[in-house]
């Protein structure tokens, strides 16, 4: 019986402590931000240290890659669980892929789309739509509005996670 109730009482604590780590304060200060070329929009990354912004090699598909067909993509780098927030557009604008990280390289991992609630939280607010990244994937972020479109990536770096 003492057995069970142990059972019992690890299960609970494990899960208080798993959902305490969701329950962590978002930082809302904006640490890098941007403004999309081509549609104009706003862009911020906040809740986590920067480690660069600039260019990454990008590759549509792995055989895009084996021939050498790359973009110089924008891209920031960050470390954390970064929330990456977009001013003046809605969710149905924003799109996001997972990108696989080969080396120096990065793919559209198979086009498979990250899953709320799972991969990222979504905030919607009247101004604003915001993606807190809380794995350790990267991300290329596609913004379609009148104007045109825009792609950024967001490499997440998390020392907590292996």
């Amino acid at each position: 019986m003492k057995k069970r109730y142990a059972a019992v009482f690890l299960a609970a604590a494990l899960t208080a402590a798993l959902l305490g780590g969701c329950a962590r304060t978002v930082d809302k200060t904006p640490v890098w931000e941007t403004e999309l070329p081509n549609t104009g929009v706003h862009m911020e990354v906040s809740n986590a240290e920067i480690l660069g912004d600039g260019g990454a090699l990008y590759a549509h598909t792995r055989e895009d890659s084996h021939v050498g067909n790359y973009l110089d993509m924008p891209a920031v780098q960050a470390e954390g669980a970064p929330v990456v927030t977009f001013y003046g557009v809605t969710a149905d604008e924003v799109s996001l892929v997972f990108l696989e990280d080969i080396g120096e390289l990065f793919v559209d991992y198979d086009r498979v789309k990250p899953q709320i609630k799972l991969d990222y939280l979504l905030t919607e607010n009247t101004d604003s739509v915001s993606y807190k990244l809380d794995t350790a994937y990267n991300f290329e972020f596609t913004v379609t509005t009148e104007q045109g479109s825009d792609n950024y990536l967001v490499v997440s770096k998390r020392s907590d996670v292996q």
